[in-house]
């Protein structure tokens, strides 16, 4: 995408907020020519002072100077696009938003936890959960996998303090995930949110996040795809930060 070599050079620089504010640039790709300051600034549930400032970090003196550059640049890619170079730029990004995650908070929640419940909100996320349970068990951690809604609310019903409960989203934005979440703040449950990096409901009512890099893109049949390896890479990550974690506690 038209900014990717940017924020990669910059990546150091950019907080998660101005990464969203990339993000949502890179999904208005097509009204960035005309859009104003503003209403970038609504979009993205940020201020224009922001915004100036992203756009200084990754070289230009400013928002107009940054939008003629994506006049500029912008190109269709849907027919050329190299799957395998957004594969790698996924997994990059992803490994990026892990080192900036507070593992220690992370590594003690995991090992205070009597319990975890884990929930993927659709096929391809179950799959990634029946993995993170998988993990768990190599680190003698008890869990179970809620397979569906009605699995959830009875665990959302057992949860007891310390318990997690892990819920793994692609895009964080579901009508019957609203509706969930409203009943988890009702019962007072924290709960882990596993997403791709937007402004999304799961996440905004997480008492933590981990975030996903997951470009969607398009097959040669014209279907669109997700890719979730970066979901398993994340969770593999988390289970070997967790054993050199523990490798280093006293009296180990």
């Amino acid at each position: 995408m038209v900014l990717d070599k940017l924020v990669n050079q910059y990546y150091d620089a950019l907080s998660d907020n101005d990464l969203y504010v990339i993000k949502v640039i890179h999904d208005n790709i097509d009204d960035m020519k005309v859009m104003k300051i503003q209403e970038l600034a609504a979009r993205s549930h940020t201020s224009i002072s922001s915004i100036h400032r992203m756009a200084k970090k990754i070289g230009f003196d400013g928002y107009s100077d940054l939008k003629s550059y994506i006049k500029l640049n912008d190109r269709v890619e849907e027919d050329t696009q190299d799957l395998m170079d957004l594969l790698e730029h996924d997994i990059k990004q992803t490994l990026k938003h892990l080192d900036q995650l507070d593992f220690e908070r992370l590594n003690r929640m995991i090992d205070e936890a009597p319990f975890i419940y884990i929930y993927g909100t659709g096929t391809a996320q179950l799959e990634v959960a029946n993995d993170v349970q998988r993990q768990l068990l190599s680190l003698y951690k008890r869990s179970m996998v809620l397979k569906n809604e009605r699995e959830l609310m009875n665990g959302i019903e057992q949860l007891t303090d310390g318990e997690i409960l892990l819920i793994i989203s692609l895009s964080g934005e579901t009508k019957n995930l609203e509706d969930i979440i409203h009943l988890i703040k009702a019962r007072n449950v924290q709960y882990i949110s596993v997403t791709t990096l937007k402004d999304n409901f799961l996440a905004q009512n997480a008492m933590f996040n981990i975030y996903v890099n997951s470009t969607p893109f398009h097959l040669f049949n014209g279907i669109n795809n997700s890719s979730f390896l970066p979901y398993h890479i994340v969770f593999d990550v988390i289970l070997r930060k967790f054993s050199k974690w523990k490798n280093e506690q006293p009296g180990k």
